[in-house]
Protein backbone atom coordinates (compact mmCIF):
# COMPACT_ATOMS: atom_id res chain seq x y z
CA UNK A 1 0.00 0.00 0.00
CA UNK A 2 2.86 2.31 0.89
CA UNK A 3 4.58 1.56 -2.41
CA UNK A 4 1.45 2.45 -4.36
CA UNK A 5 1.13 5.78 -2.54
CA UNK A 6 4.81 6.55 -3.12
CA UNK A 7 4.49 5.68 -6.81
CA UNK A 8 1.44 7.94 -7.14
CA UNK A 9 3.30 10.84 -5.48
CA UNK A 10 6.30 10.35 -7.79
CA UNK A 11 4.07 10.32 -10.86
CA UNK A 12 2.36 13.50 -9.67
CA UNK A 13 5.70 15.26 -9.11
CA UNK A 14 6.95 14.14 -12.52
CA UNK A 15 3.81 15.50 -14.16
CA UNK A 16 4.24 18.87 -12.43
CA UNK A 17 7.88 19.08 -13.52
CA UNK A 18 7.00 18.35 -17.15
CA UNK A 19 4.29 21.00 -17.13
CA UNK A 20 6.66 23.59 -15.70
CA UNK A 21 9.33 22.81 -18.28
CA UNK A 22 6.89 23.20 -21.12
CA UNK A 23 4.53 25.98 -20.08
CA UNK A 24 3.34 26.21 -23.62
CA UNK A 25 0.99 23.30 -22.97
CA UNK A 26 -0.88 25.48 -20.47
CA UNK A 27 -0.82 28.70 -22.48
CA UNK A 28 -2.32 27.53 -25.74
CA UNK A 29 -5.27 29.70 -26.58
CA UNK A 30 -6.62 27.33 -29.23
CA UNK A 31 -6.09 23.62 -29.68
CA UNK A 32 -4.35 22.50 -32.85
CA UNK A 33 -6.07 19.53 -34.45
CA UNK A 34 -3.11 18.39 -36.56
CA UNK A 35 0.23 17.84 -34.85
CA UNK A 36 2.80 19.02 -37.41
CA UNK A 37 5.73 19.07 -35.01
CA UNK A 38 5.66 22.83 -34.39
CA UNK A 39 5.28 24.43 -30.97
CA UNK A 40 2.90 27.38 -30.79
CA UNK A 41 2.32 30.03 -28.14
CA UNK A 42 -0.80 31.96 -27.23
CA UNK A 43 -1.29 35.71 -27.60
CA UNK A 44 -0.22 36.27 -23.98
CA UNK A 45 3.35 35.14 -24.69
CA UNK A 46 3.96 36.79 -28.06
CA UNK A 47 7.02 38.65 -26.74
CA UNK A 48 8.75 35.30 -26.22
CA UNK A 49 9.24 34.94 -29.98
CA UNK A 50 12.58 36.13 -31.36
CA UNK A 51 12.20 38.16 -34.55
CA UNK A 52 13.48 36.97 -37.90
CA UNK A 53 15.70 39.66 -39.47
CA UNK A 54 14.79 41.05 -42.92
CA UNK A 55 17.73 39.28 -44.66
CA UNK A 56 16.32 35.94 -43.52
CA UNK A 57 12.81 36.86 -44.68
CA UNK A 58 14.28 38.00 -47.99
CA UNK A 59 16.00 34.63 -48.40
CA UNK A 60 12.72 32.84 -47.67
CA UNK A 61 10.81 35.04 -50.11
CA UNK A 62 13.19 34.17 -52.94
CA UNK A 63 11.73 34.22 -56.47
CA UNK A 64 8.28 35.15 -55.15
CA UNK A 65 9.54 38.74 -54.93
CA UNK A 66 8.61 40.86 -57.97
CA UNK A 67 9.56 44.57 -57.85
CA UNK A 68 6.78 45.39 -60.31
CA UNK A 69 4.12 44.71 -57.71
CA UNK A 70 5.81 44.78 -54.28
CA UNK A 71 8.34 46.72 -52.25
CA UNK A 72 10.12 46.03 -48.97
CA UNK A 73 10.91 49.69 -48.33
CA UNK A 74 8.25 52.41 -48.30
CA UNK A 75 7.73 53.73 -51.86
CA UNK A 76 8.40 57.44 -52.51
CA UNK A 77 4.71 58.02 -53.36
CA UNK A 78 2.46 57.81 -50.33
CA UNK A 79 -0.63 55.60 -50.34
CA UNK A 80 -3.61 57.17 -52.08
CA UNK A 81 -1.80 60.39 -52.93
CA UNK A 82 -3.29 62.68 -55.54
CA UNK A 83 -0.24 62.55 -57.78
CA UNK A 84 -0.21 58.79 -58.12
CA UNK A 85 0.53 57.68 -61.66
CA UNK A 86 -2.45 56.81 -63.85
CA UNK A 87 -2.62 53.12 -64.66
CA UNK A 88 -0.70 52.33 -67.79
CA UNK A 89 1.61 55.34 -67.82
CA UNK A 90 5.29 54.76 -67.20
CA UNK A 91 5.94 54.72 -63.49
CA UNK A 92 8.52 56.68 -61.55
CA UNK A 93 11.90 55.19 -60.69
CA UNK A 94 13.17 53.05 -59.10
CA UNK A 95 10.34 50.63 -59.89
CA UNK A 96 9.96 48.88 -63.25
CA UNK A 97 6.77 49.45 -65.29
CA UNK A 98 3.59 47.93 -63.92
CA UNK A 99 2.51 46.67 -67.37
CA UNK A 100 4.40 44.70 -70.01
CA UNK A 101 3.57 43.64 -73.54
CA UNK A 102 2.29 40.14 -74.26
CA UNK A 103 5.57 39.42 -76.11
CA UNK A 104 7.72 40.50 -73.14
CA UNK A 105 10.62 38.19 -72.31
CA UNK A 106 13.77 38.97 -70.34
CA UNK A 107 16.59 36.89 -68.87
CA UNK A 108 16.98 38.30 -65.37
CA UNK A 109 20.59 37.30 -64.75
CA UNK A 110 23.56 35.47 -66.24
CA UNK A 111 24.11 33.67 -62.94
CA UNK A 112 22.82 30.16 -62.27
CA UNK A 113 19.22 30.27 -61.08
CA UNK A 114 20.09 29.09 -57.54
CA UNK A 115 22.60 31.96 -57.10
CA UNK A 116 20.30 34.83 -58.08
CA UNK A 117 19.27 37.21 -55.29
CA UNK A 118 15.79 38.19 -56.44
CA UNK A 119 15.43 41.13 -54.07
CA UNK A 120 18.81 42.79 -54.54
CA UNK A 121 18.97 42.14 -58.30
CA UNK A 122 15.91 44.01 -59.55
CA UNK A 123 14.42 43.82 -63.02
CA UNK A 124 16.45 46.05 -65.38
CA UNK A 125 14.53 48.73 -67.23
CA UNK A 126 15.21 51.89 -69.20
CA UNK A 127 13.49 55.25 -69.51
CA UNK A 128 13.97 55.17 -73.25
CA UNK A 129 11.67 52.21 -73.77
CA UNK A 130 8.46 52.92 -75.60
CA UNK A 131 5.21 52.80 -73.68
CA UNK A 132 3.71 49.33 -73.57
CA UNK A 133 0.69 48.96 -75.83
CA UNK A 134 -2.13 46.80 -74.52
CA UNK A 135 -5.11 45.09 -76.11
CA UNK A 136 -7.27 48.00 -74.99
CA UNK A 137 -5.01 50.35 -76.99
CA UNK A 138 -5.45 48.22 -80.10
CA UNK A 139 -9.20 48.08 -79.53
CA UNK A 140 -9.37 51.87 -79.24
CA UNK A 141 -7.33 52.20 -82.45
CA UNK A 142 -9.88 50.09 -84.29
CA UNK A 143 -12.74 52.17 -82.89
CA UNK A 144 -11.08 55.39 -84.02
CA UNK A 145 -10.71 54.05 -87.55
CA UNK A 146 -14.45 53.27 -87.53
CA UNK A 147 -15.43 56.83 -86.54
CA UNK A 148 -17.11 58.70 -89.44
CA UNK A 149 -14.80 61.07 -91.27
CA UNK A 150 -15.53 64.79 -91.48
CA UNK A 151 -17.02 65.96 -94.80
CA UNK A 152 -15.33 69.35 -94.73
CA UNK A 153 -12.82 70.37 -97.34
CA UNK A 154 -9.19 69.36 -97.23
CA UNK A 155 -8.10 72.87 -96.36
CA UNK A 156 -10.42 72.92 -93.37
CA UNK A 157 -8.91 69.67 -92.11
CA UNK A 158 -5.42 71.14 -91.95
CA UNK A 159 -4.94 72.29 -88.34
CA UNK A 160 -3.40 75.63 -87.62
CA UNK A 161 -0.63 76.12 -85.11
CA UNK A 162 -3.13 77.42 -82.53
CA UNK A 163 -5.37 74.39 -83.04
CA UNK A 164 -2.46 72.04 -82.47
CA UNK A 165 -1.53 73.84 -79.26
CA UNK A 166 -5.08 73.70 -77.91
CA UNK A 167 -5.45 70.04 -78.86
CA UNK A 168 -2.20 69.06 -77.16
CA UNK A 169 -3.35 70.75 -73.97
CA UNK A 170 -6.74 69.05 -74.01
CA UNK A 171 -5.66 65.39 -74.22
CA UNK A 172 -6.46 63.08 -71.34
CA UNK A 173 -6.00 59.45 -70.36
CA UNK A 174 -8.71 56.83 -70.89
CA UNK A 175 -9.40 53.27 -69.91
CA UNK A 176 -6.66 53.25 -67.29
CA UNK A 177 -4.04 52.46 -69.93
CA UNK A 178 -2.58 55.82 -70.81
CA UNK A 179 -4.70 56.12 -73.94
CA UNK A 180 -5.23 59.71 -75.13
CA UNK A 181 -7.89 61.41 -77.20
CA UNK A 182 -8.04 64.98 -78.39
CA UNK A 183 -10.60 67.57 -77.42
CA UNK A 184 -12.21 67.19 -80.84
CA UNK A 185 -13.71 63.85 -79.77
CA UNK A 186 -15.43 65.33 -76.76
CA UNK A 187 -12.75 65.07 -74.07
CA UNK A 188 -14.68 62.56 -71.93
CA UNK A 189 -14.34 58.80 -71.38
CA UNK A 190 -16.19 56.43 -73.67
CA UNK A 191 -19.24 54.86 -71.97
CA UNK A 192 -17.61 51.44 -71.69
CA UNK A 193 -14.31 52.67 -70.26
CA UNK A 194 -13.27 52.79 -66.62
CA UNK A 195 -10.59 55.18 -65.45
CA UNK A 196 -8.03 53.87 -62.96
CA UNK A 197 -4.75 54.73 -61.29
CA UNK A 198 -1.84 52.80 -59.84
CA UNK A 199 -1.27 53.14 -56.11
CA UNK A 200 0.79 51.58 -53.34
CA UNK A 201 -0.96 50.06 -50.33
CA UNK A 202 0.59 49.49 -46.92
CA UNK A 203 -0.26 46.04 -45.56
CA UNK A 204 1.31 46.73 -42.17
CA UNK A 205 4.25 45.22 -40.26
CA UNK A 206 2.70 41.75 -40.24
CA UNK A 207 3.52 41.32 -43.95
CA UNK A 208 6.76 40.95 -45.88
CA UNK A 209 7.08 42.68 -48.28
CA UNK A 210 4.93 45.31 -46.59
CA UNK A 211 3.92 47.32 -49.68
CA UNK A 212 1.90 46.10 -52.67
CA UNK A 213 1.29 47.93 -55.93
CA UNK A 214 -2.23 47.70 -57.31
CA UNK A 215 -4.74 49.41 -59.59
CA UNK A 216 -7.64 51.39 -58.12
CA UNK A 217 -10.79 52.19 -60.08
CA UNK A 218 -11.46 55.94 -59.99
CA UNK A 219 -14.91 55.62 -61.60
CA UNK A 220 -17.73 53.66 -59.99
CA UNK A 221 -20.22 53.57 -62.89
CA UNK A 222 -19.98 53.05 -66.64
CA UNK A 223 -22.24 52.46 -69.66
CA UNK A 224 -24.62 55.27 -68.72
CA UNK A 225 -24.80 54.16 -65.09
CA UNK A 226 -26.16 50.68 -65.83
CA UNK A 227 -22.81 48.91 -65.37
CA UNK A 228 -20.13 49.25 -62.72
CA UNK A 229 -16.34 49.50 -62.88
CA UNK A 230 -14.92 46.33 -61.33
CA UNK A 231 -11.23 45.52 -60.75
CA UNK A 232 -9.67 42.41 -62.28
CA UNK A 233 -6.91 40.75 -60.32
CA UNK A 234 -4.11 38.23 -60.32
CA UNK A 235 -2.36 36.89 -57.22
CA UNK A 236 1.08 37.14 -55.65
CA UNK A 237 2.62 35.22 -52.76
CA UNK A 238 4.00 37.09 -49.76
CA UNK A 239 4.87 36.29 -46.15
CA UNK A 240 2.56 36.94 -43.19
CA UNK A 241 3.57 36.80 -39.54
CA UNK A 242 1.31 34.91 -37.15
CA UNK A 243 1.26 37.13 -34.10
CA UNK A 244 1.90 35.23 -30.87
CA UNK A 245 2.87 31.96 -32.55
CA UNK A 246 6.42 30.67 -32.49
CA UNK A 247 8.48 27.91 -34.00
CA UNK A 248 11.58 26.25 -32.57
CA UNK A 249 14.76 27.64 -34.07
CA UNK A 250 16.14 24.23 -35.00
CA UNK A 251 13.42 24.12 -37.69
CA UNK A 252 15.11 27.10 -39.37
CA UNK A 253 18.58 25.61 -39.74
CA UNK A 254 17.81 24.58 -43.30
CA UNK A 255 17.74 28.28 -44.27
CA UNK A 256 20.85 29.20 -42.27
CA UNK A 257 19.25 30.45 -39.04
CA UNK A 258 21.21 29.33 -35.98
CA UNK A 259 19.85 29.28 -32.46
CA UNK A 260 20.01 27.56 -29.12
CA UNK A 261 18.11 24.29 -28.69
CA UNK A 262 14.52 25.08 -27.80
CA UNK A 263 14.85 28.76 -28.73
CA UNK A 264 11.65 30.16 -30.21
CA UNK A 265 11.38 32.31 -33.34
CA UNK A 266 8.33 34.10 -34.73
CA UNK A 267 6.28 32.09 -37.20
CA UNK A 268 5.86 33.33 -40.79
CA UNK A 269 3.54 31.64 -43.30
CA UNK A 270 2.87 32.06 -47.00
CA UNK A 271 -0.22 34.03 -48.03
CA UNK A 272 -1.65 34.56 -51.51
CA UNK A 273 -3.09 38.04 -52.08
CA UNK A 274 -4.89 39.70 -54.98
CA UNK A 275 -3.33 42.51 -57.02
CA UNK A 276 -5.63 44.49 -59.30
CA UNK A 277 -4.28 45.06 -62.80
CA UNK A 278 -7.21 46.78 -64.58
CA UNK A 279 -10.80 47.98 -64.23
CA UNK A 280 -13.52 46.52 -66.46
CA UNK A 281 -17.00 47.78 -67.24
CA UNK A 282 -19.17 44.84 -66.19
CA UNK A 283 -22.73 44.15 -64.95
CA UNK A 284 -23.18 45.04 -61.31
CA UNK A 285 -22.99 42.09 -58.95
Amino acid sequence: MFRRALLAVMLLLLTLILLQCDGRALNRGLSVSDDDGYSFLSQQTENACEQLPPPVLTEILGPAFNPRYMSIEEPPVAEGSDHANPAGKRDAEPFPPFYVDDTYSLELSNKPAWEVKHVSESIPHSDGDARVRTRRDLFNDILETMEPADTTSATALEPTEDDQTQSSRAVRSFGGKGRTRSAATGGSPRPWECEAKIRWIDLGPEYFPRFLRTVECTRQKCWYGHYSCQPRSFTVKILRRRTGECVQSDRLRRIGVDGLPGELRELWVWEERAVNFCCDCAPAL
